[in-house]
């Protein structure tokens, strides 16, 4: 890979996500590459406690998803999407359930994507315990270039 034409940002939301998109962002507009921000959610996640049933109210896996997904937009692509800022190949954002590190490398097989460029780290207490160091998995099966960024 010698000059980027399509890079990947997954984030969820983090000081290093949001520091690996500023730094995509720069490599995009140095390279002329288009970007792309993905955020995975992990239905793992969807625990009754995560949406209220423990606090004795009623709700929906749907009401719960529905409710991951419009907290992912607001606190995570919009913060990582700005990061990023104005590229002239574009910027598109895409919300996907899966396990976070199959998702990412599976996107950036279907998408032709040269550059993934994630956070060091991100999530913690509880969900990184579940869901495990995605940068590192995200390294080690990844089928392109991969940028790890402090």
């Amino acid at each position: 890979m010698l000059q980027p034409k399509h890079i990947l940002v997954p984030t969820d939301g983090s000081d290093d996500s949001v520091n690996a998109a500023k730094f995509a962002g720069e490599l995009a507009r140095n390279f002329g590459a288009k970007v792309s921000v993905l955020i995975v959610q992990d239905d793992r996640l969807l625990i009754p406690e995560a949406w209220g049933m423990a606090a004795g109210t009623q709700g929906s896996v749907e009401e719960a998803r529905a409710d991951f997904e419009r907290r992912a937009i607001n606190e995570e692509l919009v913060p990582t999407k700005d990061a990023v800022g104005d590229v002239d190949a574009g910027v598109d954002a895409q919300l996907v359930w899966g396990h976070a590190p199959t998702e990412i490398c599976q996107f950036a097989e279907a998408n032709d994507v040269d550059l993934i460029v994630l956070g060091s780290h991100g999530r913690s207490g509880i969900k990184r315990l579940l869901l495990g160091s995605v940068s590192n998995a995200v390294a080690n099966t990844a089928p392109c270039s991969v940028t790890i960024v402090r």
